[in-house]
């Protein structure tokens, strides 16, 4: 369950949709993230919005922020990304480009989401995956790796978030969005176990990508991407310091 649902007041640089730095993204730690898609809504001027309101808001520019690093990942594997000829197997170039489209749709629908709303999107921060690569060879096996390192990040953020909106229409729509990174977990591990990179392709955790021996370490080098494709009956919630713990390192000040 959420540990906290009070309304905390909205950070300026949220609420004023300006760039995001890691900086500012840090701040949103004293608000509450999750995630959304688009719905029929109503917009209001920000100077005429309930806290509840405004609180949608934050939350919704939270989960863009998310959105946007997983999109800049799969992005610098398809197209004419950085690391796309770094890929050589079809089906794992495939499954890069169907995950990027998945994760730039929830990009343009949550911005869509926050305008209708009467918001402003925050700017799309500047990405460094450096931390998560950490020197190795970056190939299929590394790709689906980091994969299945990230999606699992984005499945509990949402799980531990989503109860916090106030608009019935949003939490729905969030549910929607956390049912399809869930849909990427268990299609990145199958692939992985097809091709021979999960090493442990029945072990049960609901705390990916945190393993049994660090269960509760934020840092990537404690990580262990090999789990099963279902790996669970009930994953268990990220809280917003974690959230915010794992992925800092990766958003460039």
């Amino acid at each position: 369950m959420p540990e906290n649902t009070q309304t905390t007041p909205l950070a300026p640089e949220i609420s004023g949709g300006q760039g995001t730095s890691r900086r500012q993204f840090m701040g949103y730690a004293g608000l509450f993230g999750a995630g959304l898609s688009l719905v029929a809504c109503r917009q209001e001027p920000i100077n005429t919005m309930t806290p509840a309101q405004k609180q949608d808001i934050a939350i919704l520019n939270y989960a863009l922020t998310l959105e946007y690093l997983e999109a800049d990942f799969y992005a610098s594997f398809t197209g004419t990304g950085a690391n796309v000829s770094k890929l050589s197997r079809q089906e794992v170039k495939d499954y890069a480009q169907v995950i990027a489209q998945h994760e730039q749709a929830h990009v343009d629908a949550l911005k869509k989401t926050i305008m209708d709303l009467g918001g402003t999107p925050v700017a799309k921060p500047n990405f460094n995956f450096g931390p998560l690569i950490g020197g190795k060879t970056v190939n299929d096996e590394l790709f689906l790796q980091l994969a299945a390192t990230l999606e699992p990040v984005g499945v509990r953020a949402y799980l531990g978030q989503v109860a916090r909106l106030s608009n019935p229409d949003l939490i729905a729509a969030a549910a929607a969005i956390h049912a399809v990174e869930a849909n990427h977990v268990s299609a990145i591990q199958e692939l992985r176990v097809k091709l021979g990179f999960n090493k442990s392709p029945t072990r049960q955790t609901s705390i990916a990508p945190q393993s049994v021996a660090n269960p509760t370490s934020t840092t990537a080098a404690d990580f262990d991407a090999d789990y099963s494709p279902t790996p669970t009956a009930f994953w268990e919630a990220l809280t917003m310091e974690q959230v915010l713990a794992i992925v800092s390192p990766v958003i460039v000040k």
